[in-house]
């Protein structure tokens, strides 16, 4: 029948088409294979799949591990608004790991940011698309060292080229900040990070620093001057939609927990509060956000659902202690086919 169906039109409805279906089509014959397979193909595929996630959502990986689990789980759900967190797949790791566990640390076009986790020294790092199960090596790297117990900057900055197989320096010069690695944000073609520098006579300034990949160069934004002074551990980036958010939490925040948005990429002026709240007086952890703006938070006891127009938490069937859970925002793709 494909005989019948004119090249252009093809491409339009396979572009349209999830990934699985995808993979098993690569089998129909040579000519199904070379197209699928072919990098202008899997281009127009992402373009579509972006276009998707802007309308309908990103999908969501939970990592669970512990209390009610016995060996690290990485879920796959969509984020449907009745069901979800009772339906999922479960991810498939096609690659031995040094340690038996890891820690998956950005995500970007389908592609997964994988390393070992918490042996940072003598990591494994692998590039991964889980909707492919194909893995590669290739990183961009901020090496921080410690001499005697002060921090040494700037820090010592590599990328991994696929193809070459070797690591390379740049020629941008990174900032003389501490960055938190516990979490980072990629948003408009750059990477972001929470970053600090020391105030004279004490504490630090935190603001954002970003790497951008296309011109492999460090710049930087301000913080709205609430979060400027905060502890830099109870700061952390996320992506909410398109844009970036900061959720700031801890002891110095009264409220207990409050979540700022750049509505204008780039534009300091553009920071506005979304919220803040005490999340109904209960212990929690902000992981991250679903399509339509709730929160996804680990509390004592589950991971929940939290909606700030009406005040409200909705548990879902994940159990387990708050440290236990890591959400990340997926899309899949054909990317490293």
């Amino acid at each position: 029948m494909a005989d019948h169906i004119h090249n252009d039109l093809l491409i339009e409805i396979l572009a349209r088409l999830p990934v699985a279906s995808l993979l098993q089509f690569k089998s129909v014959c040579k000519t199904w294979y070379s197209l699928i397979t072919s990098p202008s193909f899997v281009t127009k595929h992402l373009d579509q799949s972006i276009t998707n996630t802007k309308r309908n959502g990103s999908k969501i990986i939970v990592r669970v591990y512990g209390t009610y689990c016995t060996k690290e789980r990485y879920l796959l759900l969509d984020d449907d608004d009745d069901q979800f967190g009772d339906e999922y797949s479960e991810l498939e790791v096609p690659f031995e790991l040094l340690f038996g566990c890891f820690r998956i640390v950005g995500s970007c076009n389908g592609l997964l940011c994988v390393l070992d986790y918490y042996f940072i020294a003598k990591c494994q790092i692998i590039i991964w698309n889980p909707s492919t199960r194909k893995s590669e090596y290739k990183v961009i790297r901020l090496e921080y060292e410690w001499v005697e117990w002060d921090l040494k900057l700037p820090p010592k900055v590599e990328i991994y080229t696929q193809g070459t197989r070797l690591w390379r320096g740049i020629s941008s010069a990174a900032p003389s900040y501490g960055i938190s690695m516990r979490c980072q944000a990629f948003v408009d073609g750059a990477v972001h990070w929470v970053a600090y520098e020391p105030c004279v006579g004490g504490g630090v300034r935190n603001l954002i620093m970003l790497f951008n990949m296309a011109s492999e160069s460090f710049s930087e934004f301000k913080l709205p001057p609430t979060l400027a002074y905060q502890p830099p551990p109870s700061l952390s980036i996320k992506k909410l939609g398109q844009s970036m958010a900061v959720v700031c939490s801890g002891p110095r925040d009264s409220s207990g927990c409050c979540i700022w948005l750049m509505k204008e990429y780039g534009v300091a002026e553009s920071w506005t509060k979304l919220f803040s709240s005490n999340l109904l007086g209960r212990p929690n952890r902000t992981l991250g956000f679903r399509k339509k703006g709730e929160v996804l938070l680990a509390t004592d006891k589950c991971l929940a659902s939290y909606a700030p127009g009406t005040n409200t938490l909705a548990t879902t069937g994940f159990r387990g202690n708050s440290p236990i859970f890591y959400i990340y925002q997926f899309m899949e793709t054909l990317v490293l086919v």
